[in-house]
């Protein structure tokens, strides 16, 4: 039974065959070769019974011809052709440290830091000042005293021109202050003995505290923490202008490969076009069906693709690494295209985890920004530790007085008594007489001016009133000291403690950040081993792609290989050798980024870099 059974699945089996031996029959390429005139030979032969020659079948679209595009040209947006601006990588890093705006920023960063340090330093500059005035008044006297005259006014014109320097000393806190006045005053009091008067005073005041704000104060503390910003901006400086290169030569090395990867699609073009070339030939010659001819057509339309898109790869990494070399949007550069003339090394550096940690903890400018911060913070603890101690100042005056003038030309009183005290004197001695006593008979006064007795040191000018004030005869002096105690500082010791919190906090941030820097070497290296290994396996693929690419064209040409598989090894060997420039300059963009994760960036590439401006 299962003999039967089996018999009858063999008939059925071999009549599917036969059936589908027959339809495949009408679609078999002797029929597609008719339509270009690939026919065997008894179809080739005119009918007996026809005397006219029937008309071609037209063709269908799998077999119709396709219109190709044309050629992808290497003209691109922006670029002019035949300007071309050959740049090695020492060019592009130069360029870069010239004309590499964010650096410019960073530039201008470390002045603002600067300048503001040399303003905070002001504060310690001697200060003079200067005062001169004109006063003149006039002012009703109605006291026997005030010198008012027979008008009962005293007029005064004052001429006051006045002199100030001081100083806060940046070394101690304290505080000195030079005082210099001098007057000169016309006055018509007949109380006056000096008319004209010049009374010139110098005074010198100083103050020291004793405990708080002795050895820092607010204005040296925000001096301190002003000249470890410049130093903080300076290393923020150095690290940015890392950073740019690192970019510079990262870009660099993807231009390369942009261009090489151009220069791959453009094979993969000729060797579709060589493939279609022999395939139209092997359909003339009856060996290939034309059918064929639109695989490779497809092929070699793919090919064109892919070159514009290298193109659009190329003006993509090429604007990318002219923003990082030109600061002016119409320099000449912009219109050329770059030709990269340095080629991507491969050499095998030997490379010690714990050397390049090692190197990475000493160069690395974040971790001297860190230093910096930490070094900030301490100085902000010894000023608020500073601030909880009680006010102790030292106070010192000392003055000194000149003083000189024109005597007083006014006559004080007459000769003789007036009317009113004679008749005093007169009923006095009446009086007397009728007691029998003796008279009072005063010896009446003799006229003479005010100034009359001015001792000789007052009597003169400006420069005798000068002479007055540097005998230092006229002087006097006080000491002592200031006390002032906050029973409860908590505005101090608040800022004291927040500071410390954030001395912890920052002390935690700086161990993270050397573990972090630990990783960035780490990887830093792994990837520098995989990107070589990359090129290596990349290189062994390439080979064997052209290898099996030429195998299979013999094949092909033996009639043991199909054309689908021809161009299939093609698209292998094109993505082959873009695999290998890029694994190369990935191997090249990786050596970059180690010199970058250990801080020698800079060395490496013999840059010295200056955050001064000299512009002006």
């Amino acid at each position: 039974m299962s003999s039967l059974l089996r018999k009858l699945h063999q008939a059925n089996r071999t009549m599917a065959t036969g059936l589908l031996t027959a339809l495949l029959a009408l679609w078999s390429p002797i029929g597609a070769f008719s339509q270009y005139g690939v026919v065997a030979r008894s179809q080739q032969q005119p009918s007996p019974t026809t005397t006219q020659q029937e008309p071609a079948p037209a063709q269908n679209s799998i077999t119709k011809p396709i219109a190709q595009s044309p050629d992808v040209p290497d003209t691109r947006v922006g670029v002019t052709p035949g300007q071309v601006q050959s740049l090695t990588m020492q060019d592009a890093i130069t360029l870069a440290l010239q004309n590499n705006l964010d650096i410019e920023q960073f530039r201008q960063g470390v002045k603002i830091s600067d300048r503001s340090l040399y303003s905070l330093k002001g504060i310690y500059d001697i200060l003079s000042t200067s005062d001169v005035n004109y006063r003149s008044t006039t002012q009703p006297i109605v006291s026997i005293f005030g010198g008012g005259g027979a008008t009962s006014s005293l007029n005064q014109k004052a001429v006051t021109y006045n002199f100030t320097t001081s100083q806060f000393m940046q070394q101690t806190g304290g505080y000195w202050e030079v005082d210099f006045n001098n007057s000169r005053t016309v006055t018509s009091s007949t109380a006056s003995l000096l008319t004209t008067q010049y009374s010139p005073t110098l005074t010198l005041q100083f103050t020291q505290p004793l405990m708080r704000n002795f050895g820092i104060d607010q204005n040296r503390h925000l001096i301190q923490i002003a000249q470890k910003t410049l130093d903080l901006s300076d290393s923020q400086f150095r690290q940015r202008v890392i950073e740019i290169i690192n970019s510079v030569q990262r870009g660099y090395w993807d231009l390369v490969f942009a261009i090489r990867n151009e220069k791959i699609a453009r094979e993969s073009v000729q060797l579709a076009k060589q493939q279609l070339d022999n395939n139209r030939k092997m359909v003339d010659a009856g060996t290939l069906a034309p059918i064929e001819l639109r695989s490779t057509e497809a092929q070699l339309e793919t090919a064109k693709g892919n070159v514009i898109v290298a193109l659009q790869g190329i003006t993509t990494a090429e604007n990318a690494l002219k923003i990082l070399l030109l600061k002016d949007s119409g320099d000449k550069m912009w219109y050329a295209a770059i030709a990269p003339t340095d080629e991507p090394q491969f050499n095998q550096p030997t490379f010690d985890l714990e050397e390049a940690t090692r190197v990475a903890l000493k160069n690395r400018p974040e971790l001297d920004q860190m230093r910096l911060q930490t070094e900030q913070k301490n100085i902000d603890i010894k000023y608020y530790t500073n601030q909880t101690k009680p006010q102790i100042d030292f106070v010192g005056n000392y003055g000194d007085i000149g003083l000189a003038g024109t005597p007083s030309t006014i006559v004080s009183g007459s000769s003789g008594f007036d009317s009113t005290t004679q008749g005093i004197l007169n009923n006095l001695n009446l009086a007397l007489n009728k007691l029998n006593l003796a008279t009072f008979n005063p010896t009446p006064p003799t006229s003479q001016s005010l100034g009359a007795n001015v001792l000789s040191q007052f009597n003169g000018g400006y420069f005798q009133s000068l002479n007055n004030l540097f005998t230092q005869e006229f002087k006097s002096y006080q000491f002592g000291v200031h006390f002032s105690f906050p029973w409860r500082n908590r505005t101090a010791e608040g800022n004291l403690g927040r500071t410390l919190a954030e001395a912890r906090q920052l002390d935690a941030r700086q161990r993270q950040l050397v573990e972090s820097v630990g990783v960035d070497v780490r990887n830093a290296l792994q990837a520098v081993v995989a990107s070589r290994q990359r090129f290596e396996a990349a290189q062994a693929a390439e080979l064997a792609s052209l290898a099996q690419l030429n195998g299979e064209q013999e094949r092909y040409r033996a009639g043991l290989s199909t054309n689908f598989v021809v161009l299939q090894r093609q698209t292998d060997l094109s993505v082959a050798r873009g695999n290998t420039v890029r694994a190369l300059t990935d191997y090249n963009k990786a050596l970059a980024d180690m010199q970058r994760f250990t801080g020698m960036t800079l060395v490496s590439n013999n840059v010295q870099i200056s955050s001064k401006d000299t512009t002006k």
